[in-house]
């Protein structure tokens, strides 16, 4: 089984690669890549992983043109995974504030609608750590 690490890499890559936007043979691909790194993709899962997806896509489409996408959603990948290995994994406003903060001091700009949706993206990641029995090293 791979790690957390690896799927958000993974669905990055995805994200970026279709810039944003894919259709249903793409949607199968990225799950036959995810059995292929040992994550059961059983009806729960899938659903959980397109939730990730789908916050990632809104987070990308919002933050287009901002900086180089690479490095934002990397960033953004990399900020959310830290966040979720804090063992409670609740976002406090004091920690939400802080987790902004990090991200703004890499320099990414973010205004209050792609704060949202990385937001989103953050509960949509831990809800698929759970049901795919992922845990975040």
């Amino acid at each position: 089984m791979k790690t957390m690490k690896d799927f958000m890499g993974m669905a990055t890559k995805f994200v970026e690669m279709n810039k944003g936007q894919w259709d249903h043979t793409a949607w199968m691909n990225f799950i036959s890549e995810s059995k292929k790194m040992g994550i059961d993709m059983c009806d729960d899962t899938k659903t959980c992983a397109g939730a990730v997806l789908e916050a990632m896509k809104k987070y990308y489409t919002t933050m287009m043109g901002t900086e180089p996408m690479a490095n934002v959603m990397s960033e953004a990948a990399d900020s959310t995974l830290k966040f979720l290995k804090n063992p409670k994994a609740v976002a406090s406003k004091d920690e939400w504030e802080a987790y902004l903060g990090s991200m703004k001091e890499k320099g990414i700009k973010m205004n209050a609608e792609s704060q949202n949706y990385l937001k989103a993206m953050m509960e949509a990641t831990k809800e698929f750590a759970n049901v795919a029995k992922i845990t975040v090293d």
